[in-house]
């Protein structure tokens, strides 16, 4: 803790000796954080970037129960759900580079698929309106057995009727871009996303043997193609820089598919798969939050795009609220000194 205070001390000083000279609310809350992360026993990760620039980036505690190895930048967290934004980017690449369309029937890239199912298309899959169930979890759980669910899967609502969050869309969509590009899912990603953004320590997980001694205890052992990913915080903030800067794909075709669900009955939740976000009067994007769990990994990714604010936060503890209330204590200071 003393070497989080004191880096917050010198990036006052360093981008504005008056940072919170008038704010006293500011100096509060950064008060508050500082104690909070005592009082939680958060374990992770905090990082913050301003105008793509990284300001803040820090870890607490251990990769380890034994508590005997400190957590640093080069250790792999699980971002759960948020990890699902690979699959949903990967299939908007590729329909960007016109090898496949939103209303292409994934029967057309997936073979063997029961018949109710031959009517759900990649846009079904994206937005979690397929009508597939939701896997069947156990440990070790593979992609084949992933696969088996798929293919022997008796659908919950006619394609397009309903809503079921389910990691089977996710497994769909890494098969359709294999299908399409002729190419591993995990090969795909490394040469489509990880290397453009300039992700240099994450990667796909498919069986045992590929599982990283880097890995931050906690996890839950899963080897799902385009579901078990494990990334270090300092490259997820990068993908979310890459995403929003028109690195990866014109980032005005992914604002163009938050809009329109009509039938997960959450308010603000973005059509595919890029958490929840919020709009003004005039349609403007004001911000957007993912988040994500596996069991006891949790992610926080949260973006100000009226103050181009990120705030990342991955944590090991299972305490998954706490990233909520640091994120809270983070916005009020860094929006106060307008950094």
């Amino acid at each position: 803790m003393k070497l989080y205070l004191e880096f917050l001390c010198l990036f006052l000083l360093c981008f504005s000796p008056q940072l919170f000279a008038n704010s006293s609310g500011a100096n509060r809350n950064l008060t508050e954080i500082h104690k909070y992360i005592d009082e939680t026993g958060f374990n992770g990760a905090v990082l913050v970037s301003k105008n793509d620039k990284l300001i803040i980036e820090e870890y607490f505690g251990y990769a380890d129960f034994q508590k005997t190895t400190k957590l640093t930048r080069k250790h792999l967290f699980s971002p759960g759900s948020v990890g699902k934004e690979f699959t949903t980017v990967g299939i908007m690449l590729l329909e960007e580079q016109g090898r496949l369309s939103y209303e292409d029937k994934i029967s057309t890239f997936i073979a063997d698929l029961p018949e109710w199912a031959k009517n759900i298309t990649i846009h079904h899959i994206l937005s979690h309106t397929s009508g597939l169930p939701k896997i069947k979890w156990k440990k070790g759980i593979l992609t084949t057995d992933a696969i088996t669910q798929l293919l022997n899967s008796e659908g919950l609502f006619e394609p397009g009727s309903g809503y079921r969050y389910s990691n089977l869309n996710v497994v769909a969509r890494a098969l359709v871009i294999e299908a399409v590009t002729n190419q591993t899912f995990s090969a795909f990603m490394q040469n489509n996303l990880f290397e453009p953004a300039q992700m240099r320590g994450s990667y796909q997980q498919l069986s045992a043997k590929d599982a990283s001694p880097e890995k931050v205890d906690g996890d839950y052992p899963t080897f799902l193609n385009g579901v078990t990913v494990y990334v270090t915080p300092i490259d997820l903030m990068k993908f979310e820089i890459a995403l929003t800067s028109n690195v990866l794909i014109p980032f005005s075709r992914v604002q163009a598919k938050l809009d329109g669900d009509e039938l997960s009955g959450q308010s603000e939740r973005a059509l595919y798969d890029f958490g929840s976000f919020s709009k003004d009067s005039r349609d403007t994007l004001l911000s957007w939050q993912h988040d994500g769990s596996n069991p006891s990994h949790h992610t926080l990714k949260f973006h100000d795009f009226e103050q181009d604010l990120v705030i990342l936060i991955m944590s090991s503890d299972g305490n998954k609220s706490t990233l909520y209330q640091i994120k809270e204590k983070l916005v009020a200071p860094l929006s106060a000194s307008g950094v």
